[in-house]
């Protein structure tokens, strides 16, 4: 491979929150010259969703046929270009072989949605580095970031609300040896809302006075995903639905009762869509199923609820003991550790779109038993950067001095504009022949720098 590139972010991880400036580094490694026109970064957000389905439609001889449809949509939320080395439809110029390093920077908009992959579509942030050839194709390298929306539980009070119901069914199969008892399930949970590394303490009491064995009492977490895209006019809505937690309590048997005080761990996931309107939207389910033999007839006895995910907990729910168990609401007098900051894992599903397997990364809270905040205020957005002492210090790397974008000999032909984005001129050698710096890089001292291309480009250089 003649060229490669490494992205660095400032974030370790690579994640950061909407209305962040997100910057870093691009490495780019040539090994061998080449005759390029410009070298620009592009950092930029969006989201696009895609599907085909099967429909009928009137053939040319008025008769039905079966044929694809295919469903799209596509926005585009911010998008930024910077060229770090010629320009925009210029002249062609030497690359000299070596390894260069460019910045990059942008601010993400506050309202940038969270980053997403799933299987019909994607909500994408990412740094791209071309290289634009004259004649050849572009070089292009690109790396994926995590940005997150934040979801603050806190907003909203409903959030505190326990989940609470009591369902019963009936089952044909006791009719026939004369008796139609019901089997009654009472579920309950301490909130409506909860975060991922949370525990959701549930309690079920499952009174079973049926002539139907329950081979198991089941707790799932589901995530909903519902994808927007259109085909011609027409919009169309497509809707999955994804298992990320799972909890077997046991089997009760007829005529007999039992009660179940367990919890389900919320895993790394995406946080609950905010906006009713955006082309993919998140969704979580949570199902308590009392399982049945199918032969007995009627079905599973079946209770579910929506939940939400958030990225900033409840106060108070750290301490969480269970539905009825909740603690007294913190006074504001009182003494309240925080929770330390979250850590940043990858999605736990596996599904993806098209060729991108990017995982994003989420926030994960670690809850130890302490209360979430001090004198009821705001949990803070934690902080993405991992502390210095907490990090080995970088081996010191070599680069080679970044090209100097060209400038032109005086001549009689007018001078042209100046062009609207920075242009880098030649980095000053301090005398005394000491170290000097190139975009924040220390150079060895005595190193020469390769020599950039002529400004009227012409000359001996080939295609390469």
């Amino acid at each position: 491979m003649s060229s490669k590139v490494n992205f660095s972010f400032d974030s370790i991880l690579g994640v950061y929150y909407a209305g962040q400036v997100v910057s870093g580094t691009a490495e780019l490694i040539t090994e061998r010259p080449k005759t390029i026109r410009s070298i620009y970064i592009t950092v930029n957000g969006f989201v696009e969703t895609r599907w085909q389905e099967s429909v009928e439609k009137p053939g040319a001889d008025g008769k039905l046929v079966k044929t694809l449809e295919t469903h799209t949509a596509t926005e585009i939320y911010y998008s930024s270009d910077k060229y770090v080395y010629g320009q925009s439809g210029g002249s062609q110029l030497e690359l000299p072989q070596g390894k260069y390093v460019f910045p990059f920077q942008t601010t993400i908009p506050p309202q940038a949605p969270t980053s997403f992959n799933g299987t019909h579509g994607q909500v994408k942030h990412e740094v791209t580095l071309t290289i634009d050839r004259a004649v050849r194709y572009n070089n292009t390298f690109k790396q994926c970031f995590t940005v997150i929306l934040p979801n603050d539980l806190n907003v909203k009070r409903e959030h505190l609300q326990p989940l609470k119901r009591i369902e019963e069914k009936t089952f044909w199969w006791g009719s026939i040896f004369g008796g139609n008892k019901p089997m009654v399930m009472d579920v309950s949970t301490s909130y409506g809302a909860y975060v991922p590394g949370q525990k959701i303490q549930f309690h079920i009491v499952l009174d079973n006075q049926s002539d139907v064995q329950c081979q198991d009492v089941k707790v799932r977490l589901f995530k909903n995903v519902t994808y927007r895209g259109k085909a011609g006019d027409k919009e169309q809505l497509k809707a999955t639905e994804a298992r990320i937690a799972d909890k077997h309590c046991g089997e009760v048997d007829k005529h007999n009762k039992a009660q179940f005080d367990d919890y389900l761990l919320v895993p790394p996931t995406t946080p609950t869509t905010l906006s009713d309107r955006d082309p993919i939207r998140v969704s979580y389910t949570l199902r308590f199923i009392a399982k049945t033999f199918r032969l007995h007839g009627g079905g599973d006895l079946v209770v579910e609820f929506p939940l939400v995910i958030g990225t900033v907990p409840l106060l108070g729910s750290a301490d969480d003991k269970g539905p009825g168990q909740k603690l007294q609401a913190p006074s504001t007098n009182g003494s309240y550790q925080a929770l330390p900051p979250p850590n940043f894992q990858e999605d736990v599903c596996t599904e993806h779109f098209e060729s991108n397997t990017f995982k994003p990364r989420y926030p994960v809270y670690l809850f130890n038993g302490q209360p979430v905040s001090a004198n009821g205020a705001k949990s803070p957005v934690p902080s993405l950067y991992p502390k210095a002492e907490d990090t080995s210090p970088a081996a010191p790397v070599h680069y080679t001095p970044n090209p100097i974008s060209p400038v032109a000999k005086p001549t009689t032909v007018p001078a042209h504009k100046t062009p609207p984005y920075p242009v880098q001129t030649h980095a000053a050698v301090p005398a005394g022949g000491n170290s000097f710096e190139v975009l924040g890089f220390s150079i060895p001292p005595g190193y020469q720098p390769s020599p950039s291309a002529p400004s009227d480009a012409s000359g001996n250089i080939g295609w390469k």
